[in-house]
């Protein structure tokens, strides 16, 4: 009795696993570029990666574009005075996006660090490899 209902659980199991591995197979297939994403006061900010492109998504799942050229974007993050950083890869430039829209360089940058983030002072950092934290220059 135990035996049935042990192999019916396991069959069951394999089958939904299966079903999980062929889905995301096709997500992982179909999605042509990596997206970015971070958040907001009022909405979120989605970095489409290799289009080089910034759009706000409000709560409503409004898209709209917010700034683009950026070439390769391999970071995004939110300051808390309600700008947006975007590092480009392709580039090598770090860059400040005002609410309003406004965009300026901030700098250029040496090697291409893993991620980005702003302190709650609002002191942009890099990551770099092995987690090592750098201060921009």
């Amino acid at each position: 009795m135990y035996g049935q209902y042990f192999s019916d659980f396991v069959r069951r199991g394999a089958v939904t696993a299966l079903f999980v591995m062929l889905f995301m197979g096709l997500i992982v297939e179909y999605s042509v570029a990596g997206m970015l994403v971070a958040e907001g006061k009022h909405s979120h900010y989605v970095a489409n990666q290799e289009e080089g492109v910034v759009y706000i998504v409000y709560g409503d799942g409004e898209w709209v574009q917010f700034a683009d050229g950026f070439g390769y974007i391999s970071g995004l993050c939110s300051a808390p005075d309600k700008s947006l950083y975007v590092l480009s890869g392709s580039q090598r430039r770090l860059y400040r996006v005002a609410a309003d829209g406004m965009v300026q360089t901030v700098c250029k940058v040496g090697s291409s660090p893993q991620a980005i983030f702003v302190d709650r002072d609002g002191d942009v950092k890099f990551v770099q490899r092995k987690g090592v934290v750098t201060d921009i220059k």
